[in-house]
Order: structure tokens, then C-alpha cells, then sequence
């Protein structure tokens, strides 16, 4: 008797959405180190006064002015850093979603320039984003913490029906059978206690500063391309289905006994 588990493909998802959330607060890091490298009034004076010809500053400096040059470090950096961790592709697009749209339009080649408010607004959203990211990361690798927990205890179970199922009722005697039926009773019981833990933990809120996530938009976010919503509960509900068609077999048995 084998049981297929979507709890452990939950957990793997969970795993790999952890490390690219990870990689993603790494990038933002990134990010921030090389918009603090850009001085904002040389980039403001870019497109006006700078000379044109191949930059003498750093990785992040103005060169040959252009129309919007004095936002190109900035795009540069979000397309080294952020843009590959981004659900768009395009950079307008991905900055629009990752920063804010108002953003991404003074930071376009049609923008104003780099001023010194632009830069303190962009270093601002960009530390919320690293901490919204850094909540994001916590709660998806809680997840997938106790989806382990979950799997090794929804494995036990299936063990232990694996075993049983090796020796047929007609071999057992009648207390072996009453046995079998109150070890059945006993991970029924494992099973509901397992599923009302997880119903309590979806309405669980993780805090960082003014922001909030719920366990809700954890599990739309992971298993949203899922065959069901709530693998976790799926699995424990066909387990103590085909716990229960057990049970009702050995109470047959039982029942010719007597």
C-alpha cells in the first residue's frame, strides 16, 4: 500500500522559493550599495554639463551624456542586481513592480534626472523592499520548516500502513485485529490533530515594523500552480480516508469473528 504525498513537493517548492527570496534581499543589498555610490548632483548635471566621453568615476558614474544619462547608472544597477529575481522582464516593467510606478517613470531616460530627492526616495523604497523581502523570506522558510515536520509525521503514518498491509487480515487473530483497529484509531486521530494545526496557522500574521503577511499569502504565493490549494490538507485528508477504509475492513473481520 503506497500513499503519494503533495506534502513533500510543497516542501521542496517551499525550499526553492526560500533561496530565491534569499537571493532576492541579497540584490536589493546590492542595489542599494551601488545607488549610494552615485552622486546625485553630478547625474543631475549629466545630461546639461558633463563631458562626454568614457567615464573616470566608478562602476556607477556618468558617461557620455544622452537623453536620460542621468538615470542609466541607476537602471544599470537594478538590470545587474534585481531585474533576473524579478517576475517581468522588461526593466520599466520590473522596476514599476519592484519599486512603485512613480518610481520607475522618474527613473525612465524620459525622467528629470537623478536629483538629490530622487535618490533619498529610491534609497527609502529600497529599504522597505529589502525588509518586506527579508519577511517574505522568514515566513516561506517557516513554511517550509514545518512542512518537514509535517512530511515526517504524515510519513510515519504511511510506514506504518506500508508494514500492516504486509499481513493480511485472515492472519490476524481477534485481538490482533482489535489491536490493528485501535492503531488505526490512534493515527485517525494524529491526522486531526495535524489538520487543525495547520487550519489555526492560516490565519497566523508575521510582523516586520508597519508590514504584515499573512500565512494566507504565503501559500497563495507558493502553491498557486499546485493541482489543489492546500496540498498539507489534501494529503491529510486522503490519509485518514483510506485510514478510515481500514478501519472498516477490520471491523468486518471483527464481525465474522465473534
Amino acid at each position: 500500500m503506497t500513499v503519494e504525498l503533495r506534502t513533500h513537493a510543497a516542501r521542496d517548492r517551499a525550499a526553492a522559493e526560500s533561496d530565491r527570496i534569499e537571493r532576492k534581499v541579497a540584490a536589493f543589498e546590492s542595489f542599494e550599495r551601488r545607488i549610494r555610490d552615485v552622486s546625485a548632483e553630478a547625474a543631475g548635471r549629466a545630461g546639461s554639463s558633463a563631458p562626454a566621453g568614457p567615464s573616470t568615476g566608478g562602476a556607477l558614474a556618468v558617461g557620455t551624456p544622452t537623453d536620460g544619462a542621468a538615470t542609466d547608472p541607476v537602471r544599470e544597477a537594478f538590470e545587474e542586481t534585481v531585474l533576473a529575481l524579478a517576475d517581468a522582464d522588461a526593466t520599466a516593467e520590473a522596476m514599476a513592480d519592484e519599486l512603485s510606478p512613480d518610481l520607475a517613470a522618474a527613473l525612465s531616460p524620459a525622467g528629470a534626472g537623478f536629483a538629490p530627492g530622487l535618490k533619498t526616495r529610491l534609497l527609502e523604497r529600497v529599504g522597505e523592499r529589502q525588509s518586506e523581502c527579508r519577511l517574505l523570506a522568514d515566513a516561506v522558510a517557516a513554511e517550509r520548516d514545518r512542512l518537514g515536520a509535517l512530511g515526517d509525521d504524515l510519513d510515519d503514518v504511511t510506514a506504518w500502513l506500508a508494514e500492516a498491509d504486509e499481513t493480511s487480515l485472515l492472519e490476524l487473530g481477534f485481538e490482533e485485529l482489535r489491536a490493528r483497529h485501535d492503531q488505526l484509531a490512534a493515527h485517525r486521530e494524529t491526522c486531526d490533530e495535524l489538520a487543525r494545526e495547520r487550519q489555526r496557522s492560516l490565519d497566523d500574521i508575521r510582523y516586520g515594523g508597519a508590514i504584515g503577511i499573512r500565512e494566507r499569502e504565503v501559500l497563495d504565493l507558493l502553491y498557486a500552480d499546485f493541482p489543489v490549494d492546500h496540498p498539507v490538507l489534501a494529503d491529510i485528508a486522503a490519509l485518514d480516508s483510506l485510514l478510515d477504509d481500514c478501519q472498516r475492513a477490520v471491523r468486518r473481520h471483527l464481525c465474522a469473528r465473534v
